[in-house]
């Protein structure tokens, strides 16, 4: 992370780290606490990452937005959970990634295990997306 700011104090960062931008480390941050079981700690890196996403990477946005919707329900946040898992079927649009789609089946199953009104509306929705794209 420092060397990616560097830049912002006058100094070049590595040329490696033109894509690596904060959407990226943040994103990278959040998938280290939701791996490792931490989904509340990474929740803010996940917004955080999605909000610095360019929204012409709709296969990040769709990553990202699938990413902060699982630990969002696995940090008992259920309902913002299932709103951010529905509303990243309009990134879904723009993309065809196996990545994303694992992580569309991930969530599903996910939401398809909890009892709430909200997770059921949202699995059914991913559900039916996937059955409609040929990703079930």
């Amino acid at each position: 992370m420092r060397l990616v700011e560097r830049s912002e104090r006058g100094r070049p960062s590595p040329d490696w780290a033109a894509f690596h931008g904060h959407a990226e480390l943040d994103y990278a941050q959040g998938l280290l606490y939701t791996e490792a079981g931490h989904h509340h700690a990474a929740v803010g890196f996940l917004r955080a990452a999605l909000a610095h996403q360019d929204r012409t990477y709709g296969r990040n946005r769709a990553l990202y937005r699938l990413t902060l919707a699982r630990s969002l329900v696995q940090a008992d946040e259920i309902d913002e959970g299932a709103a951010h898992a529905v509303e990243s079927l309009e990134h879904l649009e723009e993309v065809e990634s196996g990545r994303v789609t694992r992580r569309l089946k991930e969530v599903t199953g996910l939401l398809q295990g909890v009892d709430a009104v909200s997770a059921r509306d949202a699995a059914a929705r991913l559900t039916e997306y996937a059955e409609l794209r040929g990703a079930a």
